[in-house]
């Protein structure tokens, strides 16, 4: 879900905030070095919402509001626009997932009220077209809560033959402590794994994880990359999952990578999916849209990741 700026008073109010330093959580271990923008040529729409690598190492994106898969080259050109069909009526595609091949998984929003879940789109791209498969329904019954119209899944990554989702409702913890909703999927097999992140921010603050990505570490780990952020807010976390077992109630304690917020151009620049692009460096993308006005051009943006611990 984007932040709407259609209250002009309400975003006079909350852009200075994302122009500086995010208030809490530790200090993060990089700042992100000197970020390099990348405009998306080549194409007129906008909202651009996910980011995802292909097998062969093109990256791919979406648009919210409408059913399109775009594949962009390193340098941020328009290489092929699909048009994706058999979308369930009321969705908006929020995350990504490349899994093998030419099949993918996509993180929507809305299907709420129908269902009583979230729900991922399984998808095949066949030449110039794409079509949904099948429909993995994610309730929200796991952590003892249920979803709502308003949010959905805005974080997906694939690896290890597993399918991570992160959902947008925060759950209270003990204290101020909040938690976001993370659930491990096999989509051969059905099995499923609950979890809960701590997220950094505070309530005040209201972050919520925005866009994944991961990765394989060994054959039971899965390490993986997030966007924590809301108008106060803005960083890049990591974190690791069992790639197999059971979930676990214990909340995942996150490290904290880059603080984003003197990177995001006055609040500008909403970033809405995450892919490390290699060890030191990951690529971010910018949803450009909120509710019905544009702000800024369709962009990525390149950010130096620091070290390992």
């Amino acid at each position: 879900m984007r932040p709407c700026f259609s209250c002009p008073l309400f975003a006079a109010l909350l852009l200075p905030l994302a122009c500086q330093p995010s208030r809490s959580s530790p200090v993060p271990a990089g700042d992100g070095g000197t970020p390099r923008q990348i405009l998306v040529t080549g194409t007129d729409v906008v909202g651009l919402s996910s980011l995802a690598v292909g097998p062969s190492g093109a990256l791919f994106t979406m648009t919210e509001r409408q059913p399109l898969l775009l594949e962009l080259s390193p340098d941020g050109a328009l290489v092929r626009k699909t048009a994706v069909s058999g979308v369930p009526e009321g969705l908006d595609f929020e995350s990504l997932a490349w899994l093998s091949g030419e099949s993918f998984a996509i993180g929507t929003e809305g299907g709420c009220s129908k269902t009583g879940a979230d729900r991922i789109l399984l998808a095949t791209r066949e030449g110039d077209a794409a079509r949904v498969t099948r429909t993995l329904d994610v309730p929200l019954s796991a952590w003892g809560a249920s979803c709502d119209e308003g949010h959905g899944l805005e974080g997906l990554c694939a690896a290890s033959g597993q399918i991570v989702a992160a959902i947008e409702d925060v759950m209270n913890g003990e204290g101020k402590a909040r938690h976001a909703p993370i659930e491990r999927i096999d989509p051969a097999t059905g099995d499923r794994a609950a979890f809960r992140l701590s997220l950094t921010s505070t309530k005040d603050e209201k972050g919520k994880i925005s866009g994944l990505d991961c990765r394989a570490r060994g054959d039971d780990r899965i390490e993986v990359l997030a966007i924590e952020r809301h108008f106060a807010v803005s960083r890049i976390l990591s974190f690791t999952l069992p790639a197999k077992g059971p979930g676990t109630a214990a909340p995942i304690e996150p490290r904290v990578l880059v603080d984003l917020a003197p990177h995001s151009n006055g609040g500008k620049r909403n970033f809405e999916g995450i892919v490390w692009k290699d060890e030191t460096h990951a690529l971010l993308i910018v949803d450009n849209q909120y509710g019905e006005k544009v702000s800024g051009p369709n962009e990525l943006l390149e950010v130096t990741l620091p070290g390992s611990p």
